[in-house]
């Protein structure tokens, strides 16, 4: 049985690495160096720490506290406000958009309104020369086209209440 047991021990398939025995004592002495000098911390508290904190302790806690200036004061939220609303009225009328006027943009009644209630006959005189008209600006109508146009118009339209 002895022999049995052997064989079975040897082909477990565990096997010892090459040169695991060569060099195995310094790394047993160098662990056990390393264990008992790392049983220190490396910190030490200074000589008469524990008698001095509380007076260090008490005058860091004692001072004075800053002043806080708040951000948003009842003062900077109306002028904001105030400056925004401002904005938004010159937005809403449109006050930096101007558009030229025009003969092209006018009424025709509209003109027609200045001409009659501003401008008296001699103002029109003045601004209209002789050298400008011409004849051929003028059309040319029949007097049998007149008559019959008129003649097919009902005057009781040109009459006003």
């Amino acid at each position: 049985m002895k022999k049995k047991q052997l064989n079975t021990t040897q082909a477990s398939g565990f096997k010892i690495p090459e040169n695991y025995f060569e060099g195995l004592e310094d790394k047993m002495l160098t662990q056990i160096h390393l264990e008992t000098q790392s049983k220190s911390s490396g910190f030490k508290v200074p000589e008469d720490y524990f008698d001095t904190i509380e007076a260090s302790v008490l005058s860091k806690i004692n001072k004075p506290e800053p002043k806080v200036y708040k951000l948003f004061t009842k003062k900077t939220l109306l002028s904001v406000s105030s400056i925004a609303a401002a904005l938004m009225l010159f937005y809403s009328l449109n006050l930096f958009k101007s558009s030229p006027t025009t003969l092209d943009t006018l009424d025709t009644d509209t003109v027609e309104n200045y001409i009659l209630d501003e401008i008296e006959l001699n103002d029109l005189n003045l601004l209209i020369n002789d050298t400008e008209l011409s004849q051929t600006d003028f059309i040319d109508y029949n007097t049998i086209e007149v008559d019959d146009y008129l003649d097919d118009i009902d005057l009781n339209d040109f009459y006003q209440e």
